[in-house]
């Protein structure tokens, strides 16, 4: 019997995983509190809070982005069992992007007021799309080589059949892609209706053990 190396347990991408989530999440909040001296000194707290609107704005953007991503981590990948190189590596720009938000924020909440503010709106936008698009290059090469079978094995308790759940999941992770560069695109014409766009996908976004619920019944339905 041949032996080989197995790849890496699933605990030490959640344990990695956690601390990026942690320290992105922090780093949201350190924007908010270096406005406590220009408020305090500004002689008027509540216009200036006013002023510095877009800096809450952003923090509460990112916070509820964030959070969001790390409960859909967690709602799945409690599901998943063993790794390969295409999960870990998937994963691993999930956290670039992940790392990469409290930049977008902080550049969103300086040019809201600005006539720069599409920029502002393009970066938070190709932070928000950014893991799809990611997550659907790195995991094509592995399906085209395995004859469409996307690498992702599930846990026995996950009521669905694996297969059907991963190609369906792909071409959800497809679609956002292109919902994506779409919305990259109306940012440099429209950006107030792009950052509406990135406002409802969020919403969409923050209940995923019912938005995952809705897709194991509507793959149910289709059997």
């Amino acid at each position: 019997m041949t032996k080989s190396i197995k790849d890496i347990s699933h605990k030490n991408i959640d344990s990695l995983s956690d601390g990026v989530f942690s320290i992105a999440l922090t780093l949201l909040g350190i924007e908010v509190v270096a406005l406590v001296p220009k408020l305090t000194h500004s002689g008027d707290v509540l216009g200036s809070l006013a002023e510095h609107l877009p800096t809450f704005i952003g923090f509460f953007l990112g916070f509820i982005v964030l959070f969001s991503w790390w409960y859909l981590y967690h709602v799945t990948g409690q599901y998943v069992v063993g790794t390969n190189a295409t999960i870990v590596w998937v994963h691993g720009f999930v956290l670039l992007w992940v790392a990469l938000m409290p930049f977008a924020v902080a550049m969103l909440a300086e040019t809201l007021n600005t006539d720069d503010r599409k920029w502002g709106i393009l970066f938070f936008t190709i932070c928000l799309f950014g893991q799809y698009w990611t997550t659907v290059l790195v995991s094509l090469p592995a399906i085209i080589s395995s004859g469409g079978r996307v690498p992702t094995t599930w846990s026995d308790d996950f009521p669905l059949d694996p297969q059907k759940l991963n190609k369906f999941l792909f071409i959800l992770q497809g679609l956002s892609s292109v919902v994506g560069i779409i919305t990259v695109i109306v940012s440099l014409m429209f950006p107030w209706v792009a950052l509406g766009i990135c406002g409802l996908f969020i919403l969409c976004s923050m209940h995923p053990v019912k938005y995952v619920g809705l897709i194991v019944r509507s793959l149910e339905n289709s059997k």
